[in-house]
């Protein structure tokens, strides 16, 4: 994987993102996200470590929340019942009919699933592709250069970010500013004031990286620019975006079938 091309990572992270969307079943959905967690152990992402841990904790509770909305404000009739209650609130003006059947956890397990999917294909994305194969990817498909800066400094922006907010609360706490043994409103006025800081903090950041584009005359529109490391598309790449286009055609085609696509394929190879 560190030697694949950086249009076959893009197109690994874009195509999987899709074909979670497009596929319905949950047997296909679990497969799909058996591979996402076999590609973060070929990859040995450290998702467990402490730079992901609250990250992770603050998604459980997250994914947690979603299906249980979905389980008690999606209405979807089924063939089990597994809790069904009318609640009238102000004087019958307001009705919520509770209804939670098969088909309800099915829905809210697949929209779960879904989550996971797209947070582990996140984590695959900001932990194996860089900057610079971000926008050799894009050039790859011929995307105009001031594009492919303007997206390459958006991701940049947000890891400048989450330095920048380390450096200043640490500063802040340093000169007596608590966090944690203070009341909700000061808790959100000094995030407020970090967020301030950051503000101007991110302008200065954008201005020097703007004059220092300026100051080294790079132009936008240029169709001769020069290329300091070469990625040459080798046939295990091709290989294997021949294999995601693959997957992402037969996904397409078991939706429109309504089918599930591991079904399909045992159909037609048994």
């Amino acid at each position: 994987m560190a030697k694949t091309h950086p249009l076959v990572k893009m197109a690994i992270v874009c195509i999987l993102s899709i074909s979670g969307f497009i596929l319905i079943s949950y047997i296909d959905l679990l497969a799909l996200l058996f591979f996402n967690i076999l590609l973060i152990l070929i990859l040995k992402i450290p998702v467990f470590s402490k730079q992901f841990r609250k990250v992770i904790i603050a998604f459980f509770f997250m994914n947690v929340s979603i299906f249980i909305a979905w389980s008690f404000f999606s209405e979807r009739p089924g063939n089990i019942i597994f809790y069904e209650n009318t609640i009238v609130l102000i004087e019958n003006k307001w009705i919520w009919h509770v209804l939670i059947t098969d088909v309800t956890l099915i829905t809210a397990g697949t929209i779960s699933i879904r989550a996971i999917i797209m947070f582990l294909l996140m984590l695959f994305f900001f932990t194996s592709i860089s900057d610079r194969d971000l926008i050799y990817g894009l050039r790859s498909i011929k995307v105009p250069f001031a594009l492919c800066l303007l997206i390459n400094l958006t991701f940049r922006g947000l890891t400048m970010f989450q330095q920048e907010y380390s450096t200043v609360k640490e500063a802040m706490m340093t000169r007596g500013v608590e966090f944690k043994r203070i009341s909700i409103p000061k808790r959100v006025n000094n995030f407020i004031n970090i967020f301030m800081t950051l503000i101007v903090l991110m302008f200065k950041k954008t201005e020097d990286m703007a004059n220092s584009i300026e100051a080294r005359g790079i132009p936008f529109r240029s169709k001769k620019r020069t290329i300091y490391q070469y990625f040459p598309m080798r046939k295990t790449d091709y290989f294997i975006l021949f294999l995601l286009l693959l997957f992402l055609v037969v996904s397409i085609i078991a939706r429109f079938m309504n089918e599930s696509l591991i079904l399909l394929l045992l159909n037609i190879f048994p």
